[in-house]
Formats: structure tokens, C-alpha cells, sequence
């Protein structure tokens, strides 16, 4: 049988042995989307062979792409609109909604690899929403309608409390969550005209 290869510039996967669910989310991803930070975390979701249901892949690439999209519109916006100068765009750049994400998400997957994948499963959706929540661009856009059902799951409010209580175990995520928390929050103070954009103000 050939060997079915996806090959973007960053790196290769051979999709021969992945389930036609899985094939399906990584063409989405190549052919549509090409998120530069969304490949880096593909990469190393294949290369350590994380065992996740189709279904949560899904889930999760739908909700990188929702805020990609986001945020894109953001920095397209933001460049038509006032020219800026390369360090401006690069502020910007720097602070995108699938970036801190994809950060807090690989993190995750670096430290605590001994949790099953349901477990697992509710700690990055945990992580997700609470950061999504902290961010000043999460209240300029809805939550991805793929994020709801995590969101009302009671069963993953105990790894909330978790991460907010800072427990031992968790902590390495809060302090990833406050580190990109003040990184955005130095870029507003340094940049105003963004900061009147996502208010509305002209």
C-alpha cells in the first residue's frame, strides 16, 4: 500500500496508519488553515504519539481554529487600519489567542504524561477555559460552540478549582497562564491604538 504523506514546509507526518477521522483533521489543517503554531503542536502531538480520541482532536484543532480566526481578524484589522510599524505588527504577533493556547496545552502534555487521556482530556479543557476566561481577548469574541459542552461538564470543575487554588501538581499551569496573561497585558499598555481597536474607539 502506498504511503500517504501530508508535507508542509515546518515538518511531515505519514497519515498511513491514522484513522480516516484523524486523516480528515489533518488535511483540514494543511489544506485550509496552515496555523503556524497549530503545526508546532500537531508535530509534537504525532512525534510523542499522545493517544487521543478522534473526537477531542477534533474538538480541540476546531477550537484553535476559532481563535485563530479571531485573532487574525484582530491584526488584519489592526494593519489596514493603522499602518504600523513592523514592531507594532510584531506585538501583535506575539500575543495571538492559538500562540498562548497552543503554549499551555504542550505544557500540559510535557508534565503530566502519567494521567490516562480522559483525565488529561479534562485538564487541557480545565486549562483552556480558564485561560480563554483570564484573557482581556477572550471577552471580545464567544466561545466556540465546540467548547460549550466542556465548559457546562461539571466533572472538569475539580481541575479548575485545581489550577485556580494553585495546587502543587498544577502549578507549573497557572504560572504558564499568568506568564502569557502579562505578556498580553504589557502589550496593551504598550500599545494604545490596539487597545482602542478591540474597545471600539476610533
Amino acid at each position: 500500500m502506498k504511503k500517504e504523506s501530508i508535507n508542509p514546509k515546518v515538518f511531515q507526518i505519514n497519515t498511513s496508519s491514522l484513522s480516516k477521522t484523524q486523516k480528515s483533521i489533518y488535511n483540514k489543517i494543511y489544506q485550509k488553515y496552515r496555523l503556524r503554531e497549530t503545526y508546532k503542536l500537531l508535530k509534537f502531538i504525532y512525534k510523542n504519539k499522545v493517544d487521543f480520541s478522534d473526537i477531542f482532536m477534533e474538538d480541540l484543532f476546531n477550537i484553535l481554529i476559532e481563535t485563530n480566526k479571531y485573532t487574525s481578524k484582530i491584526m488584519s484589522v489592526y494593519y489596514y487600519t493603522f499602518f504600523p510599524k513592523d514592531d507594532d505588527m510584531s506585538q501583535i504577533q506575539a500575543i495571538t489567542l492559538n500562540s498562548a493556547a497552543c503554549k499551555i496545552l504542550k505544557a500540559i502534555m510535557l508534565n503530566k504524561p502519567v494521567l490516562n487521556k480522559c483525565e488529561l482530556e479534562k485538564l487541557m479543557f480545565a486549562s483552556l477555559i480558564i485561560f480563554l476566561d483570564k484573557s482581556f481577548y477572550y471577552c471580545r469574541f464567544k466561545y466556540p460552540s465546540k467548547l460549550n459542552k466542556y465548559i457546562e461538564d461539571e466533572s472538569i470543575d475539580e481541575y479548575v478549582n485545581a489550577i485556580n487554588s494553585k495546587n502543587d501538581n498544577f502549578e507549573f499551569i497557572w504560572n504558564l497562564i499568568e506568564a502569557e496573561l502579562k505578556n498580553e497585558a504589557l502589550i496593551f499598555k504598550n500599545n494604545h491604538k490596539l487597545y482602542r481597536l478591540l474597545n471600539g474607539e476610533n
